[in-house]
């Protein structure tokens, strides 16, 4: 692998590294990468209750203010501590902002990084959905999405390859070929008989192109019937025991309340339990 820097980020109200930041160590401990962690030390305005005008008010806004500060301090040691202990090179960064502002500070620092990890627990929903959908959609980079379950490994076994041949799957590969090359066998799967995934012989044609840069690769055609997109590729994954899966990001629409393909907003959606590398 060639992954020189990544950025993490760091769920404001936990009392250390969650499992998407301590993946993010282990990723960068084995390859000498520079992590760095974004903690929001998020921040009320009058803006936020607007019916709130007494003094009283304006002193609990201070007092919670200042709570989340006190917050965002201790967990940025015990981060800091985290990394030292495993003597990766890194960064701490504690970014003031407001909540309608989280997934746009994450974007600004995935915009210079390699690579975005970001920890999820079930389906994507309030200020982490808003943050992935603007680090995935504005950036061009690509997020690995960790659930709790996942191995610090991170598909090195093997790696599954959700292809229907859009621009996002290309960006997709493009993203993942270091995870390719690592992996012991890559499986290149298209779902034959959903008309959101296009035919033709682009699938085979992939699996050749990963073989010429010396990658195990194996077709493996999926049938959805009828399941869902994502069911059909959570589903192949849970069956050939994946480490990754690796599949692109799409929107029908670049407007903030995005219109998403089915197979990302189904991802969405669920509650999965292998680690999803997504770029648009």
């Amino acid at each position: 692998m060639n992954i020189q820097d990544l950025v993490v980020h760091v769920p404001p109200h936990g009392d250390g590294p969650d499992h998407g930041v301590k993946l993010a160590f282990d990723l960068a401990a084995r390859q000498g990468s520079h992590v760095t962690a974004i903690i929001d030390e998020v921040r009320l305005t009058s803006l936020d209750n607007p019916s709130a005008t007494s003094e009283a008010d304006e002193r609990l806004r201070q007092e919670i203010n200042e709570r989340s500060r006190d917050q965002a301090q201790r967990l940025a040691h015990a981060v800091a501590t985290a990394a030292e202990a495993v003597g990766i090179r890194h960064e701490v960064v504690i970014e003031p902002t407001f909540s309608y502002q989280v997934g746009q500070v994450f974007a600004d620092y995935l915009r210079v990084r390699a690579l975005g990890i970001v920890g999820v627990h079930g389906a994507l929903e309030g200020d982490i959905r808003l943050l992935i959908e603007t680090a995935l959609f504005e950036t061009g980079r690509p997020v690995i999405l960790v659930p709790p379950t996942a191995s610090s490994t991170l598909g090195s076994d093997r790696v599954m390859v959700a292809w229907d041949a859009t621009p996002a799957a290309v960006h997709a590969v493009t993203a993942a070929m270091p995870f390719l090359r690592a992996a012991r066998e890559v499986l290149v799967v298209h779902v034959t008989d959903d008309k959101a995934f296009q035919r033709g012989r682009s699938g085979i044609e992939l699996c050749h192109h990963l073989s010429r840069h010396g990658v195990q690769t194996q077709f493996a055609p999926v049938q959805r019937g009828d399941q869902d997109v994502a069911d059909a590729l959570l589903e192949a994954a849970r069956v050939h025991d994946v480490g990754l899966l690796v599949m692109g990001a799409y929107a029908h629409s670049a407007l903030r309340r995005l219109i998403f393909g089915s197979a990302t907003r189904g991802m969405f959606e669920r509650s999965f339990d292998v680690p999803i590398l997504m770029a648009n």
